[in-house]
């Protein structure tokens, strides 16, 4: 199971990538959710994940391209 600090990273990381770089967010519900795992958590640079039984949801950051 996840511990607190590991909630506490994941909920960081999701946050920063929300408001740092803009994000395209995703949510699975039903059988089709748990095809790879039923309990996870994954979170990077590139955005964060969390899968419980018969849901998963997912924010990935998105880059834009601006001239300076």
């Amino acid at each position: 199971m996840l511990t607190n600090k590991k909630m506490k990273t994941l909920i960081v990381l999701a946050v920063g990538a929300l408001f740092l770089t803009g994000c395209s967010s995703t949510l699975t519900v039903g059988p089709k959710a748990n095809e790879s795992s039923y309990l996870g958590a994954d979170a990077s640079t590139k955005g964060a994940s969390v899968t419980v039984p018969f849901v998963k949801a997912s924010v990935k950051a998105e880059t834009s391209d601006k001239k300076k």
